[in-house]
């Protein structure tokens, strides 16, 4: 194993500075300089949500960490409750077959759209929730102060993920499990003053009041954060003092089902976001915090809560969670009928004016669908910088000046949800092509560094649209698995900057169209480049890198040609390398110690004359007798003639003539191996 270990070490070594000399007379584009004195975020890891059955087939958890090594996943929080409250699906109109005949079902002619026409459940709050609807009462299950007896009202679902996880969390560099609320328990909110907008068959019928439940969905609606006790919560049955608020309810039934979630899969969570999307009424689960007080009051009750339990009191909290918005008023604050909508910012802004709150939110996270910034070749992503810095001077009128961006705060930040991207690599065929894989690998990029985000995780890892193929949503599916180009775009960042690397810094010169970004392990051996070409032309140049790393195993994909694997030195620490036409390159090299490169300096074997015209001797100094084979290859590694094969020579002394039978003059390299000796020295053909 030493042997070897030191024939791929002597063989860069020997290597580099012919690859140096062959490619200093082409013309380059493009040179970038690595400076690891230059550090920015710790990078926590990458990964993506999936809930749906998939989590259960080896296929995808194989995929997820043993090939593209995910090292975080999400799940969706939205408790899930057992019979009687979730019986009918929550008491909602839904499917039931179509020999079905039920009032609630959607099948039945007879009663297309439910028993009020609308194909949903309303309510307004608390106080109405078990309204007489079809007949039925709805059931509240009032959480108690005991939270063991609380943990039983709500189900869990085997989860492959989970398991596989944490069987190879050390392999991973550690697993991370977090999740994501999309809507609290339904009786915990009200009415948020806003309606439903679209309208197509089953879904709710357009302007639909928010909250509803439909299928089983707890659709939008608001937090009731007043802190009014309410009958309808009376605990004392439970051991309690009597009426409690909504606000308490939303807190007691969160640290229950985390609880209850962390017990059944044997895991703990690393962090939770009290909500997904704060301001984003959908059909599906989810729930709107308008203002940013109303939100700091969840916030820090649930912190209070889960602080009273030894099981709960390590998750860390993350948010808000917001979309990042497509202009600065998505960046700060919208206005509604209703009033105002607070946004990513002033959320911040207010939290960290609340002690309780600020230390209530161990660090942020956000959702990057913004696409300014991958519209066209070296776009920048201002969305990004203003999530970041925040901004002096008032970018757009209403909005205040002098904000401040995440990191004033001192609190790292992630990306918790991103999608919409076209499968293929290049999409749209006419014009910039940022809206398929090409353009999510700029995402990512642009996440980590004007975004300086400490983690990238994607919407859905498998997903598939009706004609079979990976959906927007998806980054691959059952079908295309590892051949998917979006999941080959992400898989660049996903298996090769490992948890816990530092982004350090890096400069282009040359060209706009290159995006580059480096990582650098804690121990600071490993080494990981990201390159991006965003040009419709290759592109040729050099790479300045840290001393001590000089061999490199290079990753490219490209149109038609994904995760396209071989190997790259570098010689007196430059290293030159081709990028195709839109592409993705990633190097990644480890550090060779000073004991290992004093070993390949030796003088046991000498070319001379070198160059060479025709012929030339090879002196070896033989320490312990070996069978020795010599080859002549390029610079490519490729064998050009065999000089020896398995021939032994007795320790000592030798010459051996050489004559070399290339037409191509330039440079060459002679390999000379064997079990027990291993030299390669570069030579020059005249």
């Amino acid at each position: 194993m030493v042997i070897n270990f030191f024939k791929s070490v002597a063989r860069v070594i020997a290597l580099c500075s012919m690859i140096s000399l062959i490619h200093g007379a082409q013309a380059q584009n493009f040179s970038v300089i690595v400076d690891t004195a230059i550090k920015h975020q710790v990078i926590d890891g990458f990964g993506a949500h999936q809930s749906d059955e998939d989590i259960n087939n080896p296929w995808l958890s194989n995929l997820y960490f043993d090939d593209i090594e995910c090292s975080i996943y999400r799940v969706d929080l939205t408790p899930r409750l057992r019979s009687p409250y979730a019986d009918l699906n929550y008491f909602s109109p839904w499917f039931m077959g179509s020999s079905v005949k039920h009032l609630f079902n959607l099948e039945d002619p007879s009663n297309p759209n439910g028993p009020e026409g609308n194909r949903v459940r309303t309510y307004t709050g608390p106080q109405d929730y078990s309204r007489t609807f079809g007949g039925r009462n709805a059931p509240i299950a009032v959480m108690g102060p005991n939270i063991e007896e609380n943990i039983p009202y709500f189900v869990y679902a085997p989860n492959l993920i989970i398991q596989q996880g944490l069987a190879k969390s050390k392999k991973l560099g550690g697993f991370k499990l977090i999740g994501s609320i999309w809507s609290p328990l339904p009786w915990v909110k009200v009415a948020s003053g806003n309606v439903y907008r679209e309208n197509w068959w089953p879904g709710p019928v357009a302007n639909t009041a928010w909250p509803f439940i439909w299928g089983g969905n707890f659709a939008g609606g608001r937090l009731d954060v007043s802190n009014t006790p309410l009958q309808v919560f009376n605990d004392q049955s439970m051991g309690g003092l009597g009426p409690t608020s909504a606000l308490t309810q939303f807190a007691r039934s969160t640290a229950a089902y985390l609880f209850g979630y962390q017990r059944f899969h044997k895991v703990e969570f690393y962090a939770i976001s009290i909500q997904n999307e704060l301001n984003f009424e959908q059909f599906y689960n989810s729930a709107t915090y308008p203002l940013s007080s109303q939100y700091i009051a969840a916030l820090k009750a649930v912190r209070a809560e889960f602080d009273k339990y030894p099981e709960l009191i390590h998750i860390k909290l993350m948010g808000p969670e917001d979309l990042l918005g497509g202009d600065a008023y998505g960046m700060w604050e919208y206005g509604s009928s209703n009033g105002p909508i607070h946004k990513n910012l002033q959320y911040l802004q207010a939290i960290s004016r609340d002690s309780i709150a600020f230390h209530a939110l161990d660090f942020h996270c956000v959702h990057g669908y913004a696409s300014d910034g991958v519209t066209s070749s070296g776009a920048q992503p201002n969305l990004w910088n203003w999530w970041v810095n925040g901004w002096n001077n008032s970018p757009s009128a209403g909005i205040p000046s002098n904000i401040k961006g995440f990191t004033h705060y001192q609190k790292k930040s992630w990306m918790t949800e991103t999608s919409g991207e076209h499968p293929d690599w290049l999409y749209p065929k006419q014009g910039f092509p940022g809206d398929g894989a090409l353009g999510l690998a700029i995402r990512i990029h642009q996440a980590l560094t004007t975004g300086m985000e400490s983690a990238w995780i994607y919407w859905t890892f498998s997903d598939s649209d009706n004609s079979g193929k990976v959906s927007a949503y998806g980054l691959t599916n059952v079908s295309d698995q590892a051949n998917s180009p979006k999941y080959n775009a992400a898989k660049h960042y996903f298996k090769l900057i490992r948890p816990g690397s530092i982004r350090i810094g890096t400069s282009v010169n040359g060209t706009s169209s290159l995006l580059v970004s480096a990582y650098m392990t804690a121990d600071r051996q490993t080494l990981a480049l990201e390159l991006i070409n965003s040009s419709s032309s290759p592109q040729q140049g050099s790479i300045q890198i840290p001393e001590g790393i000089n061999q490199f195993a290079r990753f490219t994909s490209q149109e038609n040609a994904y995760w396209q694997s071989g190997n790259a030195m570098a010689a007196q620490q430059r290293l030159t390398i081709d990028l195709p036409a839109y592409s993705v390159t990633s190097l990644v090299g480890k550090r060779i110690t000073n004991i290992q490169l004093e070993n390949l300096h030796t003088n046991d074997c000498k070319i001379s004359p070198n160059p060479i015209s025709n012929s030339s001797n090879i002196d070896l100094n033989i320490n312990q007798g070996d069978y020795l084979t010599i080859k002549l290859l390029d610079a490519e590694g490729r064998v050009q003639s065999l000089v020896i094969s398995n021939q032994y020579f007795p320790a000592g002394k030798h010459r051996i003539a050489f004559p070399i039978h290339v037409a191509r003059t330039g440079l060459y390299f002679l390999e000379i191996s064997g079990q027990q000796n291993y030299w390669v020295r570069k030579l020059i053909k005249l």
